[in-house]
């Protein structure tokens, strides 16, 4: 089932269940602020404007590389267990964790 609403569809409706929104969305000198606002613009001190990328925080960074690393070591805790649980070598993974620790530290260390 399609929910889309067409800028037309939307128009009339608005139209008809407000009457005075024109009042609003239409600016005195005829420029359509709606159109505006569909692309995505946002209005700032009488004028749109092209939004800007957000640049994500230095904690936001770390936190990121964390979740991803995180995800790696909870395999290796997996691995880990089952090896255990058999009794077999767990050399290479201690060796495959402290690789991987040291990657993520040197990444962290980097983020600025």
């Amino acid at each position: 089932m399609d929910n889309t609403v067409t800028k037309e569809q939307l128009l009339t409706t608005a139209k008809e269940q407000w009457p005075d929104a024109a009042d609003y969305i239409y600016s005195e000198n005829g420029d359509n602020m709606l159109d505006e606002f569909m692309k995505g613009k946002f209005y700032v001190d009488g004028k749109f404007v092209e939004p800007q990328a957000k640049e994500p925080t230095k904690a936001e960074k770390i936190a990121e590389i964390r979740n991803y690393y995180n995800g790696r070591f909870e395999t290796l805790e997996q691995m880990l267990l089952r090896r255990r649980l058999i009794n077999g070598d767990i050399t290479d993974l201690q060796d495959q964790f402290k690789k991987l620790n040291q990657e993520m530290v040197l990444k962290i260390k980097a983020v600025k």
